[in-house]
């Protein structure tokens, strides 16, 4: 009988101890936001809570995303780098009416939390999009996740890279991710640093890795930017916005973009 009492107060103690931890580890966090919604499409809602530290040094509104399946197994998302608004006041001009109508697509109320389907008119999970804090030059992170058999997984991430626009189908059954690794700077008369759009292609089971296709880069390049001259963003090659001769603006080193556009404007 002792020993039954005493099994009973080490169990209880042991309930105490781990209230105790739960409780201390709460209160280094604040919490930001809390979401259901029935990601698989299965009626059954997960549940998604976005906190941060207390003593957080950087910025962003949240750095960890805590996702609680159905089934109560539980997935944890961090970005040291601090995660933010799905569009601020810090958003460029030219990527606020695309964030705009991706936004008017999520099936949720959420300022960070994206959901957007993988294909049009599917039953398939949704992707789950998180964006990262914006700054100087840097566009921020982005993060997708998908659902693999029930399982969060990332299927992208990109320490830099600001989501532009998303195509969920192509007609080959995958899907597409628009992207800015880097953010212009202007300097001289009329000139860019080269910071080309990159194009991540998911495959038709939406579950692998995105993966960058240059010809799909190259392509929306030319259709959507100044040219094309590779994936890497360059302060060594410049757009020239006005050039002397006239025309359209052209892609060219910078050093030599200088120079022609010194002699422009001395010229006036």
């Amino acid at each position: 009988m002792f020993r039954r009492i005493l099994t009973r107060i080490r169990y209880f103690l042991g309930l105490l101890s781990l209230f105790a931890s739960s409780v201390s580890v709460s209160a280094q966090w604040i919490h930001v936001e809390t979401v259901r919604f029935d990601w698989n499409r299965d009626g059954k809602a997960y549940t998604f809570i976005l906190d941060i530290p207390k003593r957080w040094d950087a910025a962003g509104d949240y750095s960890r995303l805590r996702i609680f399946a159905p089934n109560g197994t539980k997935s944890v998302f961090t970005d040291d780098e601090g995660l933010t608004k799905l569009s601020d006041d810090l958003s460029p001009n030219w990527v606020v009416p695309h964030l705009t109508a991706l936004i008017k697509r999520n099936p949720v109320r959420s300022n960070h939390l994206l959901f957007l389907p993988f294909k049009r008119n599917s039953k398939r999970p949704f992707l789950l999009f998180m964006v990262g804090w914006a700054y100087a030059s840097s566009p921020g992170s982005l993060h997708i996740i998908a659902l693999n058999k029930g399982v969060p997984e990332q299927v992208l991430y990109k320490e830099q890279l600001g989501l532009l626009d998303y195509f969920p189908d192509n007609g080959d059954g995958s899907a597409t991710i628009i992207g800015f690794p880097c953010l212009s700077q202007t300097w001289g008369n009329g000139l860019l640093t080269y910071n080309p759009y990159l194009v991540f292609s998911l495959s038709s089971t939406g579950t692998e890795r995105a993966q960058l296709s240059i010809p799909l880069s190259k392509r929306y390049n030319l259709q959507h930017y100044y040219g094309w001259a590779g994936p890497d963003c360059s302060e060594k090659l410049a757009v020239v916005l006005h050039p002397p001769g006239g025309g359209k603006p052209v892609i060219m080193d910078a050093k030599k973009a200088e120079a022609l556009t010194e002699k422009s404007y001395k010229h006036y």
